[in-house]
């Protein structure tokens, strides 16, 4: 890939990417290290790589193979949110209610399983459509869609349960 290639590449989907990694991670920096280490891995890969998908599904890819493989070497997962601890016009009780309400959210949401969990991180923190996670899973955008509802009901099914 000549120089002039990849930064059309690049500048076509740093930021799809880097907002999908950004919906992983919840961390800017991590996620825009992760972009720019999934562009080069792909740019150093292109002879080897069989082209079945779209260059966008190929970089996300790399991307959250990169992201799981930063998850099992740290053997933690960080937090799905970081809400500010000190809002103005709440008082302390407010705020501990609206964290405990997040907190039983986040861990329903960690219950899911593979593709309800990732599905429902994408539309929701990496605010894909449903077209754009399609593609990404190799999936018809009905498939997104439903997986999306599902999970969906499945968080507020388990939050009623509690």
């Amino acid at each position: 890939m000549n120089e002039k290639d990849f930064q059309l590449l690049y500048q076509t989907h740093y930021r799809a990417v880097k907002n999908y990694l950004y919906a992983l991670c919840k961390n800017r920096a991590d996620a825009e290290d992760l972009t720019q280490e999934a562009f080069l891995r792909y740019e150093s890969s292109l002879p080897s790589f069989r082209k079945e998908c779209s260059d966008y599904t190929m970089l996300c890819t790399i991307g959250r193979n990169l992201w799981l493989n930063r998850q099992r070497k740290e053997k933690r997962l960080r937090p799905l949110s970081e809400q500010p601890l000190d809002l103005p016009a709440e008082s302390f009780e407010e705020k501990l209610a609206k964290e405990d309400e997040a907190l039983r959210i986040h861990q329903a949401l960690h219950k899911l399983p593979d593709p309800y969990k990732e599905v429902f991180m994408l539309h929701i923190f990496g605010e894909l459509n449903f077209k754009k996670i399609a593609t990404l899973f190799g999936k018809s955008e009905s498939w997104a869609k439903m997986t999306y509802y599902r999970a969906k009901a499945k968080i507020i099914e388990d939050l009623e349960e509690k």
